[in-house]
């Protein structure tokens, strides 16, 4: 495929998209769901006041999943270098076809386009 081949390139030339990689602080919130999420299962099985943990829990659960799981900022609009047609850049794929024309576009990492 062009997606695979266009990797490939990238990969040999030395330019890298490290795509996502959490953050300290998401990190630490999945750590602490597991730790509270372990506290509630014992105490709630030990001494029944997990349902005291449970509520945080849930609402932790929730914070994090909205962190971790929530959208990115789609790619801002830019201009076609061969014939200056506003295009959005797809954020999924590396270099797609511009509409207007029909040149085939690079998108770099910070958001660069150029000509294929």
């Amino acid at each position: 495929m062009r997606e695979e081949r266009f990797t490939r390139e990238a990969r040999a030339a030395g330019r890298s998209d490290t795509g996502w990689s959490p953050g300290l602080g998401q990190i630490l919130g999945v750590v602490l769901c597991v730790i509270l999420l372990l506290a509630v299962i014992i105490l709630g099985v030990t001494t029944g006041i997990g349902l005291v943990f449970a509520v945080p829990l849930v609402l932790l659960v929730v914070v994090v999943g909205v962190l971790l799981f929530r959208g990115h900022t789609p790619r801002a609009l830019t201009v076609c270098p061969n014939c200056n047609a506003r295009v959005n850049a797809p954020a999924h794929i590396a270099e797609f076809n511009c509409p207007a024309c029909g040149t085939r576009i690079e998108v770099g990492g910070g958001g660069d386009v150029h000509r294929l």
